[in-house]
């Protein structure tokens, strides 16, 4: 089960009533997600960030789309986990993409730096759709090789502060002890 903390305006489009109960804690490995929706040229599209290592999904946010929104979530999530070598069989890689076959918790957003991130990626987003790049899968997989900071994160061993690349924190999650990884 995944929980997806969205702003009000998904709510709305999600039919979903603005004040939701505490959900329950979420049992996939990269836990909580955060969610938005935004528009381009009239155009929804949805950003999700995840709140434990920063890494980002750009989705279409029309109203069909959004019915089976866990199922698209997922299917993007696996494109640059491939990219990035990932391998879809390690135990935690795996359940993070199982989490997703099964429809979302809805919750409330509480927390103002993941908005303020959240924000950030949509206004990198509107840059890639602008330059005439509309890949959904790009723009988030873009994100993915930036920097992600958060109070909760320990310092970074790169003398960055608080600041990590989503990818190393994606990697420290799913990666199991002991494999070899190149590149």
């Amino acid at each position: 089960m995944v929980t997806l903390c969205c702003t009000t305006k998904l709510l709305k489009r999600l039919r979903q009533p603005a004040r939701l109960p505490e959900p329950p804690v979420p049992t996939n490995p990269l836990g909580e997600w955060y969610a938005d929706l935004d528009f381009f040229e009239r155009k929804p599209f949805v950003t999700l960030l995840n709140v434990g290592t920063g890494a980002g999904l750009v989705l279409a946010g029309h109203a069909e789309f959004l019915k089976c929104l866990h199922v698209h979530a997922g299917q993007q999530l696996f494109k640059p986990l491939l990219h990035y070598d990932f391998n879809p069989e390690w135990p935690q890689c795996a359940a993070e993409l199982s989490a997703w076959e099964a429809p979302s918790i809805y919750a409330n957003t509480s927390d103002r730096s993941l908005l303020g991130s959240m924000n950030r990626l949509k206004l990198e987003t509107w840059h890639r759709f602008a330059d005439g790049n509309r890949s959904l899968p790009e723009a988030a997989a873009s994100w993915w090789e930036g920097v992600f900071g958060h109070p909760s994160l320990n310092r970074s061993h790169h003398g960055s502060g608080h600041y990590h690349r989503p990818l190393d924190l994606v990697l420290d999650k799913f990666v199991p002890p002991g494999t070899v990884r190149i590149g």
